[in-house]
């Protein structure tokens, strides 16, 4: 057994995302098994419920060197195991356990290593390389951050097994419908109209393509270092067209920075990528607006999206 399906055999049977080289007798990908839940956020399991730090603890026998960190969707504990320096993250909502099992599946391939995984917790490797993207964004070296972001994107979506995958990754037409679904009160709204619309295109035309398994998040804070190696954390397991994990790279690390840089980041994420520089910049301006809504919805203030789809939308 390998340790993919190792780690994840203690959880939920996967639906999996179809091979794209599988078809069927008249040439045509099968179709993907799509979870029958209808809210991104509780799109896990119906009857999913939170775990406990101590339970956790005690079962993986965890030493703890550190103060619990509480964030509102998961406590994090960090700890010493079988002499190796960990991080026990124990979700609070079911996003986070589902993204806990995606790490476990990408099995260290540009992910964090994970030692142990529930549908409830994960236990993986704790950060302690010294370098940060932030930083090193701040300091001046963005093509540098930027090119070390798309290497990990495009070693996450390597992985060659697809038909493994966690069984609730969200498609991005859900992810997506606070943005397209057209009874969707918007501020600012014909910057967001016209995003909206985008959105809509860049989801229907990418339907025929074989989907990836998406890490849904990735920014300057979301890829980490490892002992020198530049490992992701924190996905959000999504699944759909690849050019849509590029898109949060243009809102990091703060707003003066991500505007300065836009072009030159679209320019290198094509370079890396393949892909066109005008589909990069859509999913980008489609992933800004969503942002917009989504803040919106919440009462935070979404300056760097709100800016980019201002500017450049």
């Amino acid at each position: 057994m390998t340790r993919r399906n190792s780690l994840l055999s203690a959880v939920r049977k996967p639906f999996g995302i179809p091979d794209a080289g599988v078809r069927d007798e008249r040439g045509r990908q099968p179709p993907i098994e799509r979870p029958s839940v209808c809210q991104p956020d509780t799109i896990l399991f119906m009857d999913w419920v939170a775990g406990t730090v101590p339970a956790y603890m005690d079962r993986w026998a965890i030493g703890q060197r550190g103060h619990m960190v509480t964030t509102p969707s998961s406590w994090l504990v960090p700890g010493r195991w079988h002499d190796r320096n960990v991080m026990l993250k124990v979700a609070r909502v079911a996003e986070e356990a589902r993204g806990g099992r995606v790490l476990a599946w990408w099995a260290g391939c540009a992910a964090v290593d994970v030692h142990e995984v529930t549908d409830q917790a994960v236990l993986m490797d704790l950060a302690s390389g010294r370098r940060t993207l932030t930083a090193m964004c701040q300091a001046g070296r963005d093509d540098e951050t930027t090119s070390i972001l798309c290497e990990t994107i495009t070693s996450l979506h390597g992985v060659p097994d697809k038909s493994s995958a966690p069984t609730d990754l969200v498609p991005l037409p859900l992810w997506f419908q606070d943005l397209i679904e057209p009874h969707t009160a918007k501020p600012h709204a014909g910057n967001l109209e016209r995003a909206a619309t985008m959105a809509q295109e860049l989801l229907e035309a990418s339907a025929a393509e074989a989907p990836v398994v998406l890490h849904g998040d990735v920014h300057h804070g979301n890829v980490l270092d490892f002992n020198g190696r530049w490992r992701a954390i924190d996905p959000k397991g999504l699944f759909g067209h690849r050019a849509f994990d590029y898109a949060n790279i243009f809102c990091n690390p703060s707003t003066d920075v991500a505007l300065s840089n836009f072009h030159r980041r679209l320019a290198i994420v094509s370079e890396h990528s393949g892909l066109d520089v005008d589909t990069v910049r859509s999913w980008a301006i489609a992933w800004c607006a969503l942002s917009v809504v989504w803040s919106d919805k919440s009462g935070d203030q979404p300056w760097t999206a709100h800016a980019i789809l201002s500017t450049f939308g």
